[in-house]
């Protein structure tokens, strides 16, 4: 019985631990693409000719935005995951999401609200 109690620990502390590191990960990643995005505004010199800025200043919704709401949507899962007890489960209609299924709809679901949000609003 202890034995599956230091498995489930350690799942858990795992758990927990590559959580932080994606979310960590992805801040990383994000403060680096404002960086570039505000060093390319406030120089426009510094980035002559350059194609992935033509594409931003021409779809920021579909360059920026959507990256945004995928970032939002994944951080609202793992804050839940994270600060829950329990693994995330829901039932919607007559389905039932649990296991690895809840936070994948969930993200979905999140996703989507946020794309549909955007969309709306530009």
């Amino acid at each position: 019985m202890s034995q599956q109690n230091s498995s489930n620990q350690e799942k858990s502390t795992f758990k927990k631990w590559a959580s932080w590191a994606v979310v960590i990960c992805t801040a990383i990643w994000t403060t680096f693409f404002f960086v570039f995005l505000a060093a390319s505004a406030l120089i426009p010199n510094s980035i002559p000719d350059s194609w992935f800025l033509d594409i931003i200043k021409e779809h920021p919704a579909g360059t920026i935005g959507v990256a945004i709401c995928a970032i939002s949507a994944f951080s609202i899962v793992v804050v839940l995951d994270i600060f829950s007890r329990d693994s995330i489960s829901f039932k919607f209609f007559n389905f039932e999401f649990k296991g690895a299924s809840g936070p994948v709809i969930l993200w979905v679901i999140c996703f989507l609200a946020f794309t549909a949000g955007t969309s709306l609003l530009w």
